[in-house]
C-alpha cells in the first residue's frame, strides 16, 4: 500500500494567518495552549479540538491548531468534564505526550478568512 505525501511549506508563526496562505499546506512551530478552555466538535468530519498557538509559552494566540480527538499519536485524548491542565495529553507523531510548555512544530492545512478575523489549522502532524 502507498500512501501520498504532501510537502509542507515551511512559515514563519507571523505570517501564517495572511490571507495568501488560505487553503494551502503549511508547517510552523509555536506553543499550544488551552487558554483556560478547549472546545471540540465534528463540524468537519472528524472530531476536532482547538488550542491556541502562540510564539511563546503562555503568549498571545497567533492561530488556532485543531487537533483531531483520539488516542493514537498526532491526536488530542479525550478531555474530561472540568479538566485541568495537568490532564491535556496532546501525543506527537511518535506517540510521546507533549507538554503544553514545550515548542513544537506544527503541519497541516490552513483555513483563514480574507480580512484574518478567523485563522486556523487543521493538524495532521505534531513533531517536536
Amino acid at each position: 500500500m502507498t500512501g501520498c505525501k504532501r510537502d509542507a511549506v515551511p512559515t514563519e508563526l507571523s505570517t501564517v494567518c495572511s490571507p495568501a496562505n488560505e487553503k494551502k499546506y503549511i508547517s510552523t512551530s509555536g506553543f499550544l495552549d488551552d487558554k483556560g478552555g478547549v472546545f471540540c466538535s465534528n463540524t468537519g468530519g472528524r472530531m476536532d479540538c482547538g488550542f491556541a498557538v502562540s510564539a511563546a509559552a503562555g503568549g498571545d494566540r497567533v492561530f488556532s491548531a485543531d487537533i483531531e480527538q483520539g488516542g493514537r499519536a498526532g491526536q488530542v485524548e479525550k478531555l474530561p468534564s472540568g479538566y485541568k491542565k495537568e490532564d491535556i495529553k496532546i501525543r506527537d507523531n511518535g506517540g510521546n505526550i507533549i507538554r503544553l510548555s514545550e515548542k513544537v512544530n506544527l503541519t497541516g492545512e490552513m483555513s483563514i478568512a480574507p480580512d484574518g478575523s478567523v485563522c486556523f489549522m487543521k493538524v495532521d502532524k505534531i513533531e517536536r
